[in-house]
């Protein structure tokens, strides 16, 4: 008796072939089913983080911020809101009202973080909005610094201390609020100019320092603040708190520079303040003889619009629409080359690349009928850095990538994107840089961030955010599903029958599974379901398929906890079909709970002639 079993999955999907061509253990087809090596599963939900915003919309911004004690703050934007995540409200908080500029309405949002001895700090800007400085300690609080003679608004990246930016307006002079999208624009390498002050006069339990008064795009830090009647000393912890020497506490808001104490008295205040607008990270001046560590452009105009700059080695690659340039400059910044690095590789906006440790991905479609993922990376054979095709298993022909957005997660890079047939981005490409595999998802994907090791996601057509990769559903909904895998002849040449076909994987308790068959592409025919509950799963040994949300910990306070229960399960199914050339198999789970597909064995092959299928003949 013949029998062919198939138990290893690494190919992904493979449909830039006919379902003939494509290889054992590789999809023909396939949504929301994961490639896992030894094994198909299908993806994990998503769930939504804070209070619903009901309505349509778009978030046009995601970013995670950092503390000085490394406490992650996440940060998101739409429309004209920027808002924060809070951890002991488990909401979002707005930071102002509307901040953003009513010609800035819904446009995409950069951010950048940056951390010196003035503080952690993150800063945000976009070219019809401003230049947005916050001190992730003091989230609610916000510094606006654009400055026509100082600085522009633009898409930003700060680097080897100082920010790069680029698709400019404002300015002042004959460039006041030109834009420039083939221009990348330099700040001075930070000087770090700091102010001291001393000994200025304190009130009891409360009050403001007096810098910002003085200078509104000030921000402080290193404040001491000593009680005259007690001696104690209120120290700094650059977390936004403060401690007394006798036990007392304290609050300190950088950027406003008001403070709470918890002891009564009046007292004398120590600390610094910064102006990043002056020699710093926002201060893109130069003077009229450039001098080394100043502000500088570079000219680009070849090639269309700037859309990203991506560091790999010591160079900065900006990817244009239509070309790449590469900017080299010397660690002592007296020199720098600045020369196209390739003909016909750009990408088609500001988020469609990513930087990582392999190199930066990125979405070539400047041949729109055949776009294609490429990395940048170094060539095996030599020190040359070189676009390296990703893709060329998958048919890209009906996916649009003009509000594209990608991530590096583990070991996926993930790729928003939409149909053709859509108006927003509604589908998401999984690249598994183990199999070199990939897999496609439906989730609806402005922009992505990992929030304290969980993959967030920004809502293409609301204004919410989702934890990725959490929970057995999406949020509260069933996920549409199913899994084509090849057509194969199972290494038999000619006709032939098989009497049974035994699936064996894992699956949760109430979780469905339907098996389909499909005998020479005569249309998939239901020959059974694998039940979660089913007599022939193995209820009493669970099976370790890991924590409810990939990623250290569950974020939105949603209840998940613990492992996901699943089971194995080894169930037969008749095959009735008759006789057949090729034969494939599909699978579709429709309930609620884990599905894998670990190993197909087709029982009692038997050898029916060298023919042709009858319909043919």
């Amino acid at each position: 008796m013949i029998i062919r079993e198939y138990k290893n999955f690494k190919y992904g999907i493979i449909d830039s072939l006919e379902a003939r061509s494509v290889p054992e253990g590789a999809a023909s087809a396939a949504l929301n089913w994961l490639t896992a090596g030894d094994k198909i599963e299908l993806r994990r939900g998503m769930l939504r983080l804070g209070t619903e915003n009901t309505g349509t919309g778009r978030i046009s911004g995601l970013h995670v911020g950092f503390k000085s004690d490394g406490t992650e703050v996440l940060f998101k934007t739409y429309a004209r809101k920027i808002k924060y995540y809070d951890t002991v409200t488990s909401d979002w908080i707005e930071i102002g009202t509307n901040q953003l500029p009513a010609a800035a309405n819904a446009e995409d949002v950069s951010f950048a973080n940056y951390q010196t001895n003035a503080g952690a700090q993150m800063f945000l800007s976009s070219p019809n909005s401003n230049l947005y400085k916050i001190m992730t300690a003091n989230p609610g609080s916000i510094t606006e610094l654009y400055a026509a003679a100082t600085n522009f608004k633009g898409y930003i990246k700060i680097k080897q201390n100082r920010m790069f930016l680029w698709n400019r307006r404002g300015g002042s002079g004959a460039v006041a609020n030109q834009r420039d999208i083939t221009g990348l624009y330099g700040s001075y390498i930070d000087v770090q100019a700091f102010t001291t002050v001393t000994a200025e006069a304190t009130t009891s339990l409360s009050g403001t320092l007096a810098f910002k008064a003085a200078g509104a795009l000030r921000t402080c830090f290193g404040v001491t603040i000593t009680i005259t009647a007690s001696s104690e000393i209120y120290t700094d912890n650059y977390d936004g708190t403060l401690s007394g020497s006798a036990g007392g506490t304290g609050t300190i808001n950088y950027t406003t520079g008001d403070y709470t104490l918890s002891a009564a008295g009046v007292g004398t205040a120590d600390y610094q303040w910064e102006n990043s607008n002056n020699t710093g990270i926002t201060d893109f001046t130069k003077s009229a003889t450039r001098v080394a560590g100043q502000g500088f452009i570079f000219r680009q105009d070849d090639g269309g619009a700037i859309q990203f700059v991506g560091s790999f080695g010591d160079a900065e690659y900006c990817l244009h629409e239509k070309k790449t340039w590469v900017l080299t400059l010397t660690s002592t910044d007296t020199a720098a080359t600045n020369l196209i690095f390739r003909q016909k590789v750009g990408i088609p906006n500001w988020r469609a690349s990513v930087e990582t440790g392999d190199g930066i991905y990125y979405i070539d479609d400047t041949d729109e009928t055949d776009p294609t993922i490429r990395i940048l990376s170094l060539d095996a054979s030599s020190s040359e850095v070189i676009p390296v095709p990703k893709s060329l298993n998958l048919n890209l022909a009906d996916y649009r990538f003009n509000e594209a957005a990608m991530i590096e997660y583990g070991d996926y890079v993930l790729i928003a994107c939409r149909h053709k047939d859509s108006d927003d981005n509604n589908k998401v490409l999984i690249y598994n840089k183990v199999w070199n595999s990939w897999d496609i998802a439906d989730w609806w994907v402005s922009s992505f961030v990992v929030y304290n090791g969980v993959l967030m996601v920004g809502d293409s057509i609301s204004n919410n955010v989702y934890e990725l990769f959490s929970g057995l559903d999406d949020d509260n909904s069933l996920i549409t599903n199913s899994w084509e895998g090849w057509l194969s002849d199972l290494e038999l040449e000619g006709l032939k029958k098989s009497k049974k076909l035994v699936v064996q994987g894992a699956i949760g308790p109430d979780q469905d599974i339907e098996v389909y068959v499909d005998i020479d592409n005569g249309g998939y025919t239901l020959v059974g379901t694998i039940n979660g509950d089913g007599a022939y799963v193995d209820a009493g040994t669970s099976v370790n398929v890991g924590a409810v949300t990939i990623g250290r910990t569950e974020v939105g306070g949603g209840g998940l906890s613990g492992a996901i229960p699943a089971y194995n399960y080894m169930k037969q199914f008749s095959l009735t079909q008759g006789k057949f050339e090729r034969i494939k198999v599909k699978f579709v789970a429709t309930g609620i709970g884990y599905a894998s597909v670990s190993t197909l064995r087709f029982m009692d092959v038997r050898s029916k002639g060298k023919k042709i299928p009858s319909k043919y003949r």
